[in-house]
C-alpha cells in the first residue's frame, strides 16, 4: 500500500496538469482547463504538497481498516449477519468518504490557488481534449483491458454456470469491458491517421 503503482499513477496525472512551453510552465486544470502560467518552484510545490497529501490520506487507511474490523468483530460477531454486513458497507464508507474528499481537495488545491491569476489563453476544445487523451493510452493499456474482460469470463466460469440466469452477468460485464477496449483502439487508431 505504501509504494502503491495505482498512487504512482495518480501522483504522475497530477504532475501532468504542469506542462512546458516556450515561456516557462502552465497548469491546465484536469489538462485541459484555461493555461495558467506559474513558476518552476511553483509546480514543485503544488506536486509535493499533493504527494505529501496523498500519501498521508493513504496512510490513514490502513488504521481506520483494522480499526473497523476490530469494532466489527466486537460488536457483530456472527460476520454472515444482516447487521453486520450493514455494519461493514456503513464501516468502509466512512473510511472511503473521507479519503475521496481529501483526495479531490488535494487534487484541486492548484486550481484554488490561482484562481485569481488571469489565464493565457482559453481551455482545450473537446477535440483537443480528446486527442491529448488517446495521445497518453497505449495500445498495450487497450489491450490489457480487453484481456481483463476475458479473464473475468474465465473465472468466473469456474465458479457458476456464466451462460445460464445470473451468471450471465459476468459474461455481460466481461463482454462490455472486450467491447469499450475494442472501441477504445479505433478511436485512438482514427484519431492517430488524422
Amino acid at each position: 500500500m505504501f509504494s502503491n503503482p495505482h498512487f504512482d499513477r495518480v501522483r504522475q496525472l497530477f504532475a501532468d496538469q504542469f506542462s512546458d512551453d516556450s515561456r516557462g510552465i502552465v497548469y491546465r486544470k484536469g489538462q485541459k482547463g484555461a493555461p495558467v502560467r506559474v513558476s518552476e518552484i511553483e509546480r514543485d510545490e503544488f506536486v509535493a504538497t499533493f504527494n505529501k497529501r496523498i500519501r498521508y490520506a493513504g496512510w490513514s487507511i490502513f488504521p481506520a481498516t483494522l480499526g473497523l474490523i476490530l469494532l466489527l468483530v466486537w460488536l457483530t460477531p456472527d460476520a454472515d449477519s444482516p447487521s453486520a454486513q450493514i455494519a461493514m458497507w456503513i464501516g468502509i464508507a466512512a473510511i472511503l468518504v473521507p479519503f475521496m474528499v481529501i483526495y479531490y481537495w488535494a487534487w484541486n488545491a492548484p486550481s484554488r490557488e490561482l484562481e485569481r491569476r488571469t489565464p493565457e489563453g482559453a481551455p482545450l476544445t473537446k477535440e483537443e481534449a480528446r486527442v491529448l487523451a488517446f495521445s497518453k493510452i497505449t495500445y498495450g493499456q487497450l489491450l490489457l483491458a480487453a484481456l481483463m474482460g476475458v479473464g473475468l469470463v474465465w473465472k468466473m466460469s469456474a465458479e457458476s454456470d456464466v451462460f445460464h440466469g445470473w451468471g450471465m452477468v459476468w459474461l455481460i460485464l466481461g463482454g462490455v469491458l472486450i467491447f469499450l477496449a475494442g472501441v477504445q483502439a479505433v478511436r485512438k487508431w482514427r484519431f492517430g491517421q488524422q
